[in-house]
């Protein structure tokens, strides 16, 4: 038979134990609060989030939608999502083929696809009942335990309507400044042409002597189109001088000054004498400085001091 000390030394231990309990029950409690307000505080940071948010289950119910989620779907409650989903039709980037809900990237998360390339698309929704249309950009990922197990899957899509029209505008400003380029790049061939047609026309100023302005500058293209048509000239008026009016021309380079060299050795050829007019003393300058200068050619500041020169030589 139990004494009053045994019954003492019970109800001690009992006390004991029951304080010991409390104690985990108040740990637990503190615990789930703390887990409660982790809870209500990521839910507030999923609302907050100006994309859609959405959390699948493995059978591939709605667990959890954000208000711009419900807001896209025009519902009020995870419940009405899939009744909303059936009247939304998704079309390919290039608006060509029907996406089906089996090809969306949340699906694809759920039927075991973990290549990233396919977890993201791109496509334009468009709701039958409204509607409206949305180009959005949908990426999913799993959602896992601490054992690395596929609880869940986490679909979040932007709205990318205002960036699309946006590309498109500049696809189209580009396409125009491209083609825009091509008409000023044909315009200026034509220009170039007109030029050339223009700075060396061979005028006869009187039997047998012709003059030859340039115009710009003297490279290698138009050294020859020069060299070109004053032959033809020089056989056509048959001359027997042919001054090169250098005065608008520029001569700041070897190939400029072969050109020259090469007119004066062609003209000789056909028995004309080449005068240069229009020599300027930092062209002289520049032509002696690199030994460039045509040997054996009558040289003189302007055309009128050319023409006196030939007159007063006979």
């Amino acid at each position: 038979m139990a004494t009053s000390e045994d019954q003492g030394v019970a109800t001690g231990q009992g006390e004991g134990e029951l304080e010991t309990l409390r104690r985990e029950l108040a740990a637990s409690q503190a615990r789930e609060r703390e887990l409660q307000a982790e809870v209500a505080l990521f839910k507030g940071a999923l609302d907050a989030i100006s994309d859609s948010i959405n959390i699948r289950n493995l059978d591939a119910s709605h667990r959890y939608a954000n208000p711009v989620a419900l807001a896209w779907m025009n519902v009020a409650q995870i419940g009405e999502i899939e009744r909303a989903e059936r009247s939304w039709r998704y079309l390919s980037e290039d608006e060509a083929s029907q996406i089906q809900l089996d090809d969306t990237p949340s699906r694809r998360v759920l039927n075991g696809e973990t290549d990233p390339a396919a977890l993201t698309a791109t496509g334009l929704h468009i709701d039958d009942a409204t509607g409206a249309r949305r180009w959005l950009n949908g990426t999913a990922a799993p959602i896992r335990d601490q054992s690395g197990t596929m609880i869940a899957v986490v679909n979040v899509v932007r709205d990318v309507t205002m960036q699309r029209a946006h590309e498109d505008a500049l696809v189209q400003r580009t396409e125009q400044l491209r083609e825009r380029d091509a008409e000023k790049a044909a315009l200026i061939r034509e220009l170039e042409e007109l030029v050339l047609e223009l700075s060396a026309p061979a005028l006869e100023v009187w039997d047998g002597v012709l003059v030859v302005p340039v115009v710009g500058a003297l490279d290698a293209r138009r050294g020859l189109d020069l060299l070109e048509s004053t032959l033809i000239a020089v056989r056509q008026y048959r001359s027997r001088v042919v001054i090169v009016d250098l005065t608008g021309a520029t001569v700041d380079s070897a190939v400029s000054a072969q050109q020259l060299a090469r007119l004066t050795r062609a003209l000789a050829l056909l028995g004309a004498e080449c005068v240069l007019a229009g020599i300027r003393p930092a062209l002289a300058q520049f032509l002696i400085e690199r030994d460039l200068a045509p040997t054996g050619v009558r040289a003189y500041s302007n055309l009128k001091h050319a023409l006196r020169g030939l007159v007063s030589t006979g």
